[in-house]
């Protein structure tokens, strides 16, 4: 059979209970075979182009690299640490990849963004294999086409958060099932709760159980044994750290489960529909031909197989209800759903050339504006966003010049002792402090700033703010800015007293 979509002879699908479907030839009779698997090689090449070309961006970036430097300079793998201060509110898969990646290429930015880059490409290659069972290869290809050149994918995979390695853990557990590995099933969900919790359950089981419903094979899956060893491969380093510590245990049962899910004490709250507009942006640019796309998959929907149906229902709609009655909602927390939906959005191989013209213009745009984003005026555009890489360059200097205290207060900016190699003072209001802190932490956390100034009278001392925190409480007791970094300011008291 020819590699290009010029034959309309039916592609049969790699699953016995799948019907088989044409794969149309592409408009104006171009040959799409080398295209169709071009995927392959652009995939590392544009995921990994300028990984670390820009600072970290705050707050998730700095927080995470830190935390995995602090590992690495401790020692302890098993609590993650930021500042000094024991930082228990997520597992710690995604400071274990980080650390070994600093351990491999040192810590800079590019080293930190790895593992995300990497996991984005094993999302790509897991999402192929799933789309080429219930698919056909050649429509597989379109959907790993789809998914590289889609906006969500392609941003997250340059930002150091732990959505896409759960959601690499996510799309593997949902491949193994599609090909009857059992065991890596239940594995990968189990590593995907131990890189950010329930979603890595939820989505996998979603999944499996809109193919069991719809008629798929059951195969000959170990359910009673297979969901416990997940769960106790999931709940393995939650109750190590509760048994050495057993007040974890009401934090995590209460603040990290229930109240995140249940209330809106996170400050997270958002409309019920939040996710479906952020859904259509991440789709981008298949959201470009929307209507077509849709039309397309519609028919192919209809009459394709019941079981390939319920396996994308299950993926992407039980889901995606769960997210939206959840009091917390971030953007990225719709990422596992994603590659679902572009393989939904590749059912049919009709417009397979235009797909292809789409897929390859949007990542000549999403690599042009990852060499514009290291231009440095950008950082200041991005807010709270921002990298405080450039205010930390600027206080290097003045710390041997002029050595003084650094707090952090009225922000979060953890890549401040990232890039300056050293932690700063906070005030208890704002640390990250679960665990009763070691002396050494103890003596850097204060009361209130009142209370550190007055501790500190007759020092010099820099503070790291945003620009709202300095005007309010600052600015009127006579501290002057040094720099800016997009809304934070570099600010030092005055002269003190000799």
């Amino acid at each position: 059979m020819p590699t290009s979509f010029l034959s309309c002879a039916p592609v049969l699908s790699h699953h016995p209970d799948s019907a088989s479907t044409p794969s149309c030839q592409a408009s104006g009779g171009i040959p799409l075979g080398p295209w169709l698997r071009a995927w392959r090689w652009l995939a590392p090449l544009a995921l990994l182009f300028g990984l670390g070309s820009r600072g970290l961006n705050e707050p998730d970036e700095g927080r995470y690299a830190q935390m995995a430097l602090e590992m690495l300079q401790t020692g302890d793998w098993l609590i993650p640490h930021l500042n000094g201060f024991a930082h228990m509110q997520k597992p710690p898969m995604i400071c274990w990849l980080n650390a070994l990646s600093m351990m491999c290429f040192g810590a800079n930015e590019w080293a930190v963004r790895l593992p995300t880059a990497l996991a984005a490409l094993g999302v790509i290659w897991m999402t192929f294999f799933s789309a080429k069972r219930i698919l056909g290869e050649r429509r597989a290809h379109l959907a790993a086409h789809g998914l590289l050149a889609s906006f969500g994918l392609f941003i997250l995979a340059r930002l150091l958060t732990p959505d896409m390695v759960m959601t690499f853990w996510i799309t593997s557990a949902i491949a193994a099932f599609l090909h009857g590995r059992s065991w890596w099933f239940f594995t990968c969900m189990g590593l995907g709760f131990l890189t950010k919790g329930p979603m890595a359950l939820v989505v996998p089981m979603s999944a499996a159980l809109g193919w069991r419903l719809a008629g798929g094979n059951p195969g000959n899956t170990p359910w009673v044994r297979g969901l416990l060893w997940t769960l106790a491969l999931s709940l393995s380093w939650f109750a190590v750290v509760c048994l050495r510590d057993p007040v974890l245990l009401d934090y995590y049962l209460n603040d990290e489960l229930l109240k995140r899910f249940a209330s809106r004490e996170h400050g997270r709250q958002k409309p019920w529909w939040f996710f479906l507009p952020i859904l259509l942006v991440a789709t981008l640019p298949y959201t470009l031909r929307l209507r077509a796309a849709t039309r397309a998959a519609w028919e192919a929907w209809k009459n394709g197989p019941r079981a390939r149906q319920g396996l994308l229902l299950g993926w992407t709609l039980p889901p995606l209800i769960v997210l939206s009655f959840s009091g917390s909602k971030l953007p990225t927390y719709a990422l596992p759903i994603l590659p679902g939906l572009i393989i939904a959005l590749s059912l049919h191989g009709r417009g397979a050339l235009a797909t292809l013209k789409l897929a390859r213009g949007a990542l000549i745009f999403w690599i042009s504006a990852v060499a514009v984003a290291a231009i440095p005026k950008i950082n200041d555009w991005t807010g709270a966003q921002a990298s405080v890489k450039p205010l930390c360059q600027q206080l290097k200097p003045l710390l041997v010049s002029q050595p003084g205290e650094l707090l952090m207060i009225g922000a979060r900016t953890h890549g401040v002792e990232f890039y300056l190699g050293r932690n700063v003072h906070v005030v208890e209001a704002e640390a990250d402090r679960m665990l009763p802190p070691s002396p050494e932490a103890a003596t850097r956390l204060h009361k209130n700033l009142k209370a550190f100034l007055s501790k500190l009278a007759g020092k010099r001392i820099y503070i790291i703010t945003k620009e709202s925190y300095f005007e309010r409480h600052l600015k009127p007791l006579n501290w002057r800015p040094l720099g800016r970094s997009g809304s934070y300011l570099l600010v030092s008291n005055p002269q003190p007293a000799s």
